[in-house]
């Protein structure tokens, strides 16, 4: 698995963003975020899968937050779905179950979505998660942990 690319998009990314080149930045996480979509595991191994998921979820995060500080709500909340997404994509297809490192990217997310959604332009939806403190309360997370 050769991350070379990806790498190099991200840097140029944050150094757009860094130089006040928003245009730029935003090709630039799309770059690292197709870069990251064309990447598939070598060995198989855990760690790998983990770095794997690491990237996936990392591009995605990276485009939900230029788009928090663009301001722009309906974006943020696409590049969050999509890092959930990733993560369920991989779950399934780890021989450990009793892993925690998914599932802490898991929660990850998941934190991601309820801190989103606590800013949710419809006061009425924001007010329903002010209770929730992070994602661990999340019925998603507990269904992956076995205890």
């Amino acid at each position: 698995m050769n991350v070379s690319r990806w790498e190099r998009h991200t840097l140029l990314a944050a150094e757009a963003e860094e130089s006040n080149k928003p245009m730029m930045s935003v090709i630039h996480y799309q770059l690292a975020l197709a870069e990251s979509q064309q990447l598939e595991p070598v060995r198989g191994t855990r760690e790998e899968l983990e770095d794997l998921l690491t990237i996936k979820v990392t591009s995605c995060h990276n485009l939900a937050s230029f788009w928090r500080k663009a301001g722009d709500n309906e974006y943020e909340l696409k590049y969050l779905q999509l890092a959930s997404e990733q993560v369920m994509a991989l779950i399934p297809q780890c021989p450990r179950k009793e892993c925690d490192a998914f599932v802490d990217t898991l929660g990850c997310c998941k934190s991601a979505l309820v801190s989103f959604l606590k800013r949710h332009p419809n006061p009425a939806v924001a007010r329903q998660l002010e209770h929730i403190s992070d994602s661990n309360q999340c019925e998603l997370i507990a269904k992956f942990r076995l205890h």
